[in-house]
């Protein structure tokens, strides 16, 4: 029988507290700048200044960690005036080059020199592909959510200053709508509508066409993920007002992911459409019964899986934009308030994994207003026989 032990002291508790401290501390090699870690919109307008003016952040480049292009230089690589700024946000050069850029912009010796090197081999990293030969791969952690590396390769990345949130690159922008991440408003305008400033920039970089524009999934740059993007494209999307989550969920639909790549509520999403891991292999001519269905027929746990892949029924359905866009008002109507969920969508599949940023049991019908009033509208001819022409092929 174990002795009886007194009550711990306050001194004690102290002490205990300051060393569990001192070893979450110790699991980075310099402090981390929490400030960073913050919303914009919860900076103070000081800071958001320097951050725009001097800095080149929008409110989603800060958001988003790693989409300012700033954020690929090393702070000897930043001019006096950005390494000011950077100083007055309260960066030193260990923190912006561990926790910003996590030596990048090192070359493989000096990664060595910085004691970084060991880090990155953990993750599997060659001196090969560090220098991006083609005779090299990409280290299989790339491909990797936090919750898929092992505990020796989360020490390696505290050590050049990655944890979940950055890692995983959270989005920070302000979401209250049903879906995981914003809408993006602005793709859900026709391109006979758009500005000459952004039809050149569609056009010139991301090769859109007016009919490639107006019928969304039918670009072949649509087909990439927002980090597959050739660079010129990548820049073009974020000046359309694109980053990553926002493209790879309503542009991609996570359609170009390994699927390795899926987990938690993304995995909860897929598997209930219906696709299997054999299915999603480009090897397979096999599609899941949901591909077959219009919106309407899909089970209200199948819709809810869409959404969370920012599917709506318009989208689904292969409406072009032109058919549910308001030319008077210059908005989209398949989504007027994306704080009310429609009815016949359960979001309740998501209450063991939560769902893109909402923890567990927070993402049920009740934490949104539900519209008891039906969204759909009848399908149009060529909409339908393409639907029935798909059902044919799974009888």
């Amino acid at each position: 029988m174990m002795r009886s032990l007194a009550p711990p002291s306050k001194a004690a508790i102290a002490i205990l507290a300051s060393s569990i401290i001192m070893v979450a501390a110790d699991s980075f090699p310099v402090a981390e700048p929490t400030f960073r870690f913050q919303p914009f919109n919860q900076l103070d307008s000081t800071s958001q200044n320097i951050a725009i003016e001097k800095l080149g952040y929008t409110q989603q480049t800060w958001n988003n960690h790693g989409l300012n292009p700033i954020e690929r230089k090393r702070w000897t690589s930043l001019t006096s005036n950005e390494r000011d700024a950077a100083s007055q946000l309260g960066f030193t050069q260990p923190t912006w080059d561990c926790f910003i850029n996590h030596f990048e912009q090192y070359t493989w010796d000096e990664l060595d020199a910085a004691g970084a090197q060991t880090h990155y081999r953990n993750l599997g990293w060659t001196e090969d592909n560090w220098l991006m030969l083609e005779t090299a791969t990409t280290p299989e952690t790339e491909t990797l959510w936090w919750d898929m590396l092992n505990d020796n390769q989360k020490s390696a990345a505290n050590g050049i200053c990655y944890f979940k949130d950055n890692w995983n690159k959270i989005d920070m922008n302000p979401n209250h709508s049903f879906f995981p991440h914003p809408m993006p408003e602005f793709r859900y305008i026709p391109w006979s509508e758009l500005s000459n400033a952004t039809r050149t920039l569609a056009s010139s970089a991301m090769n859109y066409t007016e009919d490639y524009w107006n019928n969304l999934g039918s670009s072949v740059v649509e087909q990439n993920t927002f980090f597959n993007l050739d660079a010129d494209a990548r820049d073009a999307a974020m000046e359309l007002g694109f980053y990553t989550h926002t493209w790879d969920c309503f542009m991609n639909h996570y359609l170009s992911y390994y699927w390795d790549s899926f987990q938690d509520d993304l995995k909860v999403a897929i598997e209930t459409l219906g696709w299997t891991e054999e299915m999603w292999s480009d090897n397979s001519s096999e599609y899941p019964p949901s591909e077959a269905k219009a919106w309407i027929d899909l089970t209200p746990e199948e819709k809810a899986a869409a959404s969370r892949l920012c599917y709506f029924r318009e989208i689904w359905d292969d409406e072009a934009v032109t058919e549910w866009f308001d030319y008077t008002t210059g908005r989209q109507t398949a989504i007027k308030d994306d704080t009310h969920l429609p009815s016949g969508i359960d979001l309740s599949i998501f209450a063991e994994t939560g769902y893109a940023g909402r923890d567990p049991g927070m993402v049920g019908a009740g934490a949104y207003t539900v519209d008891s009033g039906s969204s759909f509208r009848v399908m149009s001819t060529s909409v339908f026989a393409a639907v029935v022409g798909m059902c044919l092929l799974f009888v």
